[in-house]
C-alpha cells in the first residue's frame, strides 16, 4: 500500500535537489514503487554533467548507464540489499585497505540508508532510502573504480580532479563485467595498478591495519617545551606502542630510551645514533593514523605511473636517496635489477623535481657551469672577500661573449650583486670538480641532471638530502657502464677505463637512451611485505593529505558530539 506521495524538484542547474519520501507497508510493492520513484526523478536528467541528489554530488552520473539500467534495481531487493549490495557496501567501508578514504564514496550515509530501509515505528519499507542507496551504490562503484585506475590528484597540479578522459578505455565495461558476474571486488582490483611495488605496499598496508587495530600513539611534539620529564615519558609510551622499547634489558632507563630510540631510526632510515635530531622529531611527529596516511599517498602516487614501463629504465626515490635500473628479463619474464646505488638529492630548501626524460649522453670529465643562484648566493660572496678563492676551487670566470677571462683585476666585483653579475662561473675539468669525472644528461626544463662528484662523505650517511637539486651518484662507474653495454663493440670497457683515467673531456651518445623517473614514495614493501617508511622530507605528502581529507575533516568537525 502506498501512503506518502513523492515530490521531485528539477533544478536549472541540472540536478535534482530533493527527494520527498516515500513509504509502503508491503515488501512485494518496495522494487515496483521505488522503480517508479527512481524512473521518475532521473526523466529530465538526460545530458547533464552531474546530479546532485539531495545533498551528495553524484559526479558520475554520465556513466550510470555503462554498467546499469537505471529503472530498475540493481543492488537491493524487496527492501534488503541484495549479495550485490552488501558486497559493495563492505568493499567500500573498508576502502582503506585500497588507500582510499570511505567518506569519499557515501559508505557511511549508504550504510545509514540500508540499515533504515524498514521502518519499524512506523512498520513500512522507506522507498525514498531504497532508490538514494542505489544512486550512491552506483556513483560509488563507478568513482571507487575510476580512483583505483588512475588516483584521484593531478599530478602536476596537485589539485583533486575528475577526469574520466585520463582513465583506462575499458574502465566502465571492467566494472560491468564485475556487475554481471556479481563480483565488484575482482572487477574493482582489475583496474588498479599492475605494478608489484603497488601491490606490495597495498598488502603490507591491510597488514599494518589490522596487526595495530587495537594500538595506538599520537605525535609528539618538541616545540616550547616545558617539561623535560613529561616528554621523556612521552616519548618513552610511544616507543612502547611502536614495539621500540624493550623494558626487560637490563640497563638504566637513559640506556632503554637511546636504545629503542635507535630501533624506531633504523625503522625509519634514519641514522640510528639513538639522538633526537631535526629528522628524529619529524620522524617522531608521525601518528598511527599519519603513518597509514603516509602509505595512502604512495599508493595514489603508483596510479600516476605509467601502466608499463620501458624494457630498460632508471628510477630515483627522493625520499630514500637510492636509484635503481631495472631491465626486463625475456626468458624469466620479469623485471631484474641490475642496479642500485644511492644518491645524493636536494635539500628541503633545494628541491630536486619529480619529472620523467631519458638519459641521451655522458660526458666524461664536465665542465660545472655554476647556475646563477649559486652564482651571487654562494661564489660571488666568497669572491668579494677573496679573489684567490676562485684559484683555490678550479673556477675560470666567464664573460658576456663567452670568453675566459684572464686578467681577473679587470673585473670590479665590488660592483657585481644578484641583479647586476655580468659574469658567469665555470668550474674546470678534474677530479675536484663538483659534477665529478662524468655527468648523465637527460633533457628536462629544471637544468637538472645526474652526475658523480668530488664529494664523496655524504654517500656514507643517510641524511642524503643535501644537493643544489642535481642527483649525485655513487656508482657512475656501474652506470656508466650499464649505458654502453649494447655498444661495447664501438667502445668496449677498456676504453671507457681510459677515458676515467684521462682527465680529458669525451662526450658518449647512447645508442639506447634510458628512461629515467624521479619519483616521491615515502612508502614501500618488498616481496615479504617489510614494511619501509621514510621521512616527508620535502612535505609533499603532507600536502597531499591537505587536499584528500579536506572535506572528511571539515564534516568530522561538523559532526555532533558524542
Amino acid at each position: 500500500m502506498l501512503f506518502c506521495m513523492t515530490v521531485i524538484v528539477s533544478c536549472k542547474e541540472d540536478h535534482i535537489s530533493e527527494i520527498k519520501q516515500v513509504e509502503v507497508k508491503a515488501p512485494q510493492n518496495v522494487n515496483e514503487e521505488a522503480m517508479k520513484l527512481m524512473d521518475k526523478a532521473l526523466k529530465n536528467t538526460i545530458g547533464d554533467s552531474l546530479l546532485v541528489l539531495n545533498s551528495d554530488t553524484l559526479i558520475t552520473w554520465p556513466f550510470f548507464k555503462k554498467i546499469r539500467d537505471v529503472k530498475t534495481l540493481l543492488f537491493s531487493d524487496k527492501g534488503k540489499l541484495t549479495p550485490l549490495g552488501d558486497s559493495l557496501l563492505y568493499i567500500l567501508k573498508n576502502g582503506r585497505i585500497y588507500g582510499l578514504l570511505p567518506f569519499d564514496y557515501h559508505a557511511q550515509k549508504i550504510d545509514v540508508l540500508a540499515r533504515n530501509f524498514y521502518d519499524k515505528k512506523e512498520d513500512a519499507y522507506n522507498v525514498t532510502n531504497v532508490v538514494e542507496a542505489e544512486m550512491l551504490l552506483t556513483d560509488a562503484y563507478l568513482k571507487f573504480g575510476a580512483h583505483l585506475n588512475k588516483g584521484r590528484l593531478n599530478p602536476d597540479t596537485m589539485l583533486l580532479e575528475w577526469n574520466p578522459r585520463k582513465l583506462d578505455t575499458n574502465w566502465t565495461s571492467i566494472l560491468k563485467s564485475g556487475i554481471d558476474t556479481r563480483q565488484p571486488r575482482k572487477a574493482l582490483d582489475s583496474l588498479e595498478p599492475t605494478h608489484k611495488g603497488y601491490h606490495f605496499l597495498k598488502r603490507a598496508l591491510a597488514n599494518y591495519i589490522a596487526e595495530n587495530e587495537k594500538t595506538n600513539w599520537d605525535t609528539i611534539s618538541f616545540k616550547n617545551v616545558l617539561d623535560t620529564l613529561k616528554l621523556k615519558a612521552d616519548l618513552r609510551q610511544r616507543l612502547i606502542n611502536t614495539g621500540d622499547y624493550n623494558d626487560s634489558l637490563k640497563a638504566n632507563d637513559s640506556i632503554k630510551l637511546a636504545t629503542a630510540l635507535k630501533s624506531f631510526q633504523k625503522k625509519m632510515n634514519l641514522d640510528p645514533d639513538g639522538k633526537l635530531g631535526k629528522y628524529t622529531k619529524q620522524a617522531l611527529g608521525l601518528s598511527k593514523e599519519l603513518t597509514i596516511r603516509q602509505m595512502e599517498m604512495a599508493l595514489e602516487r603508483w596510479r600516476w605511473e605509467p601502466k608499463k614501463y620501458p624494457e630498460r629504465y632508471a628510477i630515483v626515490n627522493i625520499p630514500s636517496a637510492e636509484i635503481n635500473v631495472w631491465e626486463w628479463d625475456k626468458k624469466q619474464k620479469l623485471d631484474t635489477l641490475v642496479l642500485n646505488s644511492r644518491v645524493v638529492v636536494g635539500k628541503p630548501e633545494n628541491q630536486t623535481p619529480l619529472l620523467r626524460s631519458k638519459i641521451n649522453f655522458m660526458l666524461v670529465y664536465p665542465y660545472w657551469n655554476v647556475p646563477y643562484s649559486i652564482a651571487w648566493k654562494e661564489i660571488l660572496p666568497m669572491v668579494k672577500r677573496d679573489t684567490n678563492y676562485l684559484h683555490k676551487h678550479n673556477f675560470e670566470v666567464i664573460n658576456g661573449k663567452g670568453e675566459v677571462v684572464t686578467d681577473l683585476s679587470t673585473l670590479n666585483w665590488k660592483r657585481y650583486n644578484k641583479d647586476y653579475l655580468p659574469v658567469k662561473f665555470r668550474q674546470r675539468i678534474g677530479d675536484e670538480n663538483s659534477l665529478g669525472i662524468c655527468k648523465f644528461n637527460f633533457n628536462n626544463k629544471y637544468g637538472v641532471y645526474l652526475h658523480d662528484t668530488n664529494s664523496k662523505r655524504y654517500f656514507k650517511t643517510l641524511y642524503r638530502w643535501q644537493s643544489h637539486g642535481c642527483i649525485r651518484l655513487e656508482k657512475f662507474v656501474e652506470m656508466a657502464r650499464f649505458l654502453i653495454r649494447d655498444d661495447t663493440l664501438k667502445l668496449p670497457y677498456d676504453t671507457l677505463n681510459v677515458y676515467f683515467a684521462r682527465q680529458k673531456q669525451e662526450k658518449i651518445n647512447m645508442r639506447k637512451p634510458l628512461p629515467i623517473y624521479v619519483r616521491y614514495y615515502t612508502a614501500s614493501a618488498d616481496s615479504e611485505l617489510h614494511l619501509n617508511i621514510n621521512i616527508d622530507i620535502y612535505r609533499h605528502d603532507e600536502k597531499m593529505m591537505k587536499m584528500i581529507y579536506a572535506k572528511a575533516n571539515k564534516a568530522s568537525a561538523g559532526a555532533p558530539k558524542k
